[in-house]
């Protein structure tokens, strides 16, 4: 029966081809031996894999256990000792959490090593059910509900080489009569027995206080677990669509959406859209608590919260006119590829032979057209708004480009008669408030004839009288 189970799994729900070497992460204790001798009785193709953590006095001593195991069947092992302590407190991590990620890190660099098809380790059925459970008492939300999968690609290890756990639906009393047919005796770990760690409180006291109310509450938390995994399977193809619809761009550092896009979603849609934002820049969180997730929506859903917000897990929310940014501590928020001054300070002359440097690739250009006539100006009409024509005659040289000063007024072009705050102009422009500073400014004196790419002045504008033109353009030049 327990062979039947093994390999239906592994090939139906882990996708396991026979022909094609799988690394199994063996531990010496009974799960990951039955996974072994299990599979190799199956005739699968194995890579064998063993981490000391370092934790334990007995340690090399299972890892011994296992590197004479493999000889005497004819497996090839890696094994490796770390000192897990010294690296949870590196990454500040707790130790169950830096033992998992070094045990990870680990296993599938050796299966890129032996070119495996996919990494298994010993999970059972059990291990799910407290798996559920922790999440449940973690508050945790539909995926950490739906517990371990059987198969899944987790790109914090590898984009290509699956996780898969051939046991996920065989009990733990099953794997040890299996190992009993065998004659197998695993390695004993006694932490196991510790009820400190709170997978250990789960398994020697909840679970077996929760049994007395329904003796088979294992099986319903595993049934429950399956069932929630394939609702969530389709609900994931549904935040797949939003996540397309509210999704601006995405890098290392950050990931932009629509913000009223966002909004729009049903509320279960956009708490699983900012959860997978939060997977795509912490691939190495496991769960992200319903407090998080709701005051990031609150934050969203605001319209009298801007600026910027405490997020989770060193992650920060910013709001930018109809944008939600979700970013890492201490990256810039996005200035959307604009052409902006390379410093602060930066006070350039504007010269007619020479471009005027600014960001991401774009310089400022400043030509003189001396042949003026009625069909020039009209003409202006349609210019872009990368391009500004001027009076030549009215302006004072030399002209200089800089960013915005305490108290700056101006003209904007279609304004006769009134001048205006910068500051003002700016946020009727819907201009991102950590730009303005940095934005390009063509002066005339103390007079601003150009706020580049948006208007030139009312001031300088070209006329019937106008003899020579300073044609000024943006200009991005391709790298």
């Amino acid at each position: 029966m327990f062979l039947d189970n093994l390999k239906k799994a592994a090939i139906e729900k882990c996708g396991l081809n026979i022909d094609q070497p799988v690394l199994v992460g063996v531990s010496g204790g009974a799960d990951s031996l039955a996974l072994m001798f299990g599979l190799e009785i199956l005739g699968f193709s194995l890579k064998l894999a063993h981490l000391d953590h370092s934790l334990r006095s007995e340690s090399i001593q299972d890892a011994d256990f296992i590197e004479n195991l493999a000889a005497s069947r004819g497996l090839e092992l890696v094994r490796r000792r770390v000192d897990v302590k010294k690296a949870a407190d590196e990454q500040m991590q707790s130790l169950e959490e830096a033992a998992r990620h070094v045990r990870y890190q680990f296993l599938f660099e050796q299966a890129r090593v032996f070119s495996a098809q996919a990494v298994a380790v010993g999970h059972h059925a059990d291990d799910q059910v407290e798996t559920v459970l922790m999440h449940f008492l973690r508050g945790s939300a539909l995926p950490g509900l739906t517990g371990m999968a059987d198969r899944n690609v987790i790109p914090l290890w590898d984009p290509d080489i699956p996780l898969v756990r051939p046991l996920l639906g065989i009990w733990r009393k099953d794997i040890d009569d299996f190992l009993k047919e065998l004659g197998v005796a695993p390695r004993i770990d006694h932490t196991n027995r510790d009820i400190t760690y709170i997978r250990n409180k789960l398994r020697h006291k909840l679970i077996p206080e929760l049994e007395k109310y329904n003796p088979r509450i294992k099986d319903v938390l595993w049934r429950m677990a399956d069932v929630l995994r394939e609702e969530d399977r389709y609900v994931d193809a549904q935040t797949h669509h939003a996540w397309k619809a509210c999704l601006v761009k995405h890098n290392q550092d950050r990931v932009i959406l629509y913000n009223s896009k966002l909004q729009r979603q049903p509320k279960a849609l956009q708490r699983r859209v900012l959860r997978f934002a939060v997977s795509l820049l912490r691939p190495d969180l496991r769960d992200v608590g319903y407090d998080a997730i709701e005051r990031g929506l609150v934050f969203a859903n605001d319209p009298s919260q801007d600026g910027e917000s405490d997020f989770v897990a060193r992650l920060n929310l910013a709001k930018i006119e109809d944008y939600l940014i979700i970013k890492t501590w201490g990256s810039d928020l996005p200035n959307w590829d604009m052409p902006l001054l390379q410093n602060l300070d930066v006070t350039a002359t504007l010269n007619l032979h020479q471009d005027v440097p600014l960001r991401h690739g774009w310089c400022l250009q400043a030509r003189l057209i001396k042949e003026v006539n009625a069909g020039k100006i009209e003409k202006a009409k349609d210019l872009d708004l990368n391009e500004a024509w001027l009076d030549f005659d009215s302006l004072k040289m030399p002209m200089v480009v800089r960013g915005r000063q305490a108290g700056d007024r101006w003209q904007p072009l279609g304004m006769p008669e009134h001048t205006q705050k910068l500051k003002d102009f700016f946020i009727n422009e819907k201009i991102p408030e950590h730009v303005r500073d940095l934005w390009p400014l063509v002066c005339s004196g103390d007079e601003i004839a150009w706020v580049l790419g948006l208007r030139p002045s009312e001031a300088f504008k070209i006329t019937v009288n106008t003899t020579k033109i300073l044609h000024l353009r943006l200009v991005r030049k391709v790298a």
